[in-house]
């Protein structure tokens, strides 16, 4: 009985491990998440990953569904963006699926106000 509830113990750490650890590569495949659109205003420097030619710019920025359902998105890029520029993200969970810079006109109203005032 001791062995079983241990050996449980340490797969639950383990699992739960993993899934903190590759928790965007797993949630591309979570059928419990929908993907949605997530619009954020890139108010923040970028984060710089890699070496010399190979650098990508990582922004970790706040956004709202169309819902105005407040999410943290993710994405990278080759190139630096400009600061005050909108973004769209197409996410499942943490998992980016694509982004584009996006004109303010396209945004939804209700979650324009919402960036604005964040």
């Amino acid at each position: 009985m001791k062995k079983t509830v241990i050996f449980i113990s340490i797969a639950l750490v383990v699992c739960s491990v993993l899934y903190f650890t590759f928790k965007r590569e797993l949630d591309q495949f979570n059928p419990l998440y929908k993907e949605q659109y997530v619009y954020a205003e890139i108010n923040k420097p970028a984060g710089k990953e890699g070496k010399n030619e190979w650098i990508r710019y990582r922004y970790n920025l706040t956004g709202y569904t169309s819902e105005g359902e407040k999410k943290k998105i993710t994405f990278s890029s080759t190139k630096e963006q400009k600061a005050e520029s909108y973004v769209r993200v197409l996410a499942k969970g943490a998992y980016t699926k694509d982004w584009i810079i996006v004109e303010e006109k396209v945004i939804p109203e209700k979650v324009l106000n919402q960036l604005r005032s964040h």
